[in-house]
């Protein structure tokens, strides 16, 4: 009896195993019959969480003093207020040109005014504003490293009357400026600091200030009405939903 006892135990191990692989089995073919969390937002999650076009700079946002773009070509080559060399990074740069061209096949004549500024530029502006302003800021002129023309992507964009001229609201009711307003997010621009937007951009409407952020975003920004400040919440929410999701 003993004996058969010894030969009986290997079996109901084996037994024991077979079930234990049994469970580990079942529960892996859960896993991988799982389904996967879908992303539903507009735009790809690969483009959102890898582009750099995209990058928000303002009082929350701050750019670092040291940053400065890699890729900013020596000189724009469309048409430009002086012969004084204007900067923005190649894709920016490219864009503008393409935009500019459709302006003109269209009878509107535009013109570059000023493109990337440091950060030590910006900071120069700001004071100096301060002390024209009693000390007050504005939102006349960005918050040093919080400016859109440090990213490189930022342009302000004017017509032949406005050259050497003070920038005034005025010139979103020029045909430049609504051409500009109807066409330049088929082109990755965006209007940076809308009229209604103030109390989210805390910049003062600029009609003239282009940004470059690609032209899928651009025209979803477009469609729905977002200054720069609500669709950076907007998609970081959604991949902050989607990666808590697959975790």
């Amino acid at each position: 009896m003993a004996c058969m006892l010894l030969l009986a135990s290997p079996c109901m191990a084996e037994m024991l195993d077979l079930s234990a692989l049994g469970d580990i089995e079942e529960a892996q073919t859960f896993e991988e019959e799982a389904p996967q969390r879908e992303w539903t937002y507009p735009i790809s999650y690969e483009l959102l969480t890898t582009s750099d076009y995209i990058v928000l700079a303002n009082r929350e946002s701050l750019l670092d003093e040291s940053f400065v773009p890699d890729d900013l070509v020596k000189d724009l080559s469309c048409r430009k207020i002086s012969s004084t060399p204007i900067q923005m990074r190649q894709t920016a740069a490219d864009a503008l040109c393409a935009l500019f061209d459709a302006a003109q096949a269209d009878g509107i004549y535009l013109y570059a005014h000023s493109g990337y500024r440091s950060y030590r530029t910006q900071k120069t502006m700001y004071y100096n504003r301060l002390e024209k302003n009693n000390s007050k800021d504005d939102g006349v002129v960005a918050y040093p490293g919080s400016s859109d023309h440090q990213t490189g992507l930022g342009i302000d964009v004017i017509n032949k009357d406005g050259i050497g001229k003070k920038f005034t609201t005025a010139f979103g009711q020029t045909k430049h400026g609504k051409w500009l307003a109807e066409h330049c997010w088929d082109y990755g621009f965006i209007i940076r600091y809308q009229q209604d937007k103030k109390d989210i951009t805390g910049i003062t409407y600029e009609p003239w200030h282009l940004r470059y952020v690609g032209v899928q975003v651009a025209q979803y920004m477009r469609d729905n009405h977002l200054c720069l400040e609500e669709f950076t919440q907007e998609w970081k929410e959604a991949v902050a939903e989607y990666e808590a999701a697959e975790r």
